[in-house]
């Protein structure tokens, strides 16, 4: 699948307003978690949030929290600059990522989905995952999200496992793709 008609960016000042579009988008869609956003949901203004996803690229700054680094990407179709999905991906795994969440956690806008995008962005994640020198990207999605499942595989995703999150109440798929 060819990636080049959109790009994965770190997010900028100047995005606030896509972003802010954004995230409304999927509260219209009745859609109250936007997944890979770094939790943009719990977040009253963008410079609140922005300032998080600056934190928390740094290595001090997670581990504080329990957490890990990781930096916050948007998916941008290159034709007209739209906004299109949140890619986080995570430096590396601790015992809670390495249990159920992965490397990667991402969504596409509703209007945009169905189209191709995910499958790009998670494409385009490996490619930036092998900067940071991981060699195999965890991902998981519901197992009830046939659409993200399908998305993975087509990436390059190779199925390991489902498994139950007792505190979330849901089964999740287990995929890994090889970065090399």
């Amino acid at each position: 699948m060819n990636t080049d008609d959109v790009v994965l960016v770190k997010v900028r000042p100047c995005d606030e307003v896509a972003v802010n579009e954004c995230k409304q988008e999927f509260f219209d869609n009745n859609e109250e978690k936007i997944p890979g956003s770094s939790s943009l949901v719990k977040y009253n203004t963008f410079n609140e949030w922005y300032k998080i996803i600056k934190n928390f690229e740094d290595d001090e700054y997670a581990e504080k929290f329990n957490m890990v680094p990781a930096v916050q990407y948007l998916l941008k179709r290159k034709a007209d600059g739209k906004l299109l999905g949140f890619l986080q991906i995570r430096e590396r795994l601790n015992e809670k990522l390495s249990d159920f969440a992965g490397h990667f956690g991402g969504a596409i806008r509703p209007s945009e989905r169905n189209k191709g995008y995910s499958t790009k962005m998670i494409k385009l994640g490996v490619k930036k995952a092998k900067k940071f020198g991981i060699e195999k990207v965890l991902i998981s999605c519901l197992d009830t999200n046939f659409a993200s499942a399908r998305s993975i595989e087509k990436a390059g995703g190779v199925y390991e496992k489902t498994f139950i999150d007792e505190k979330e109440k849901a089964q999740y798929k287990r995929f890994w793709i090889d970065v090399k």
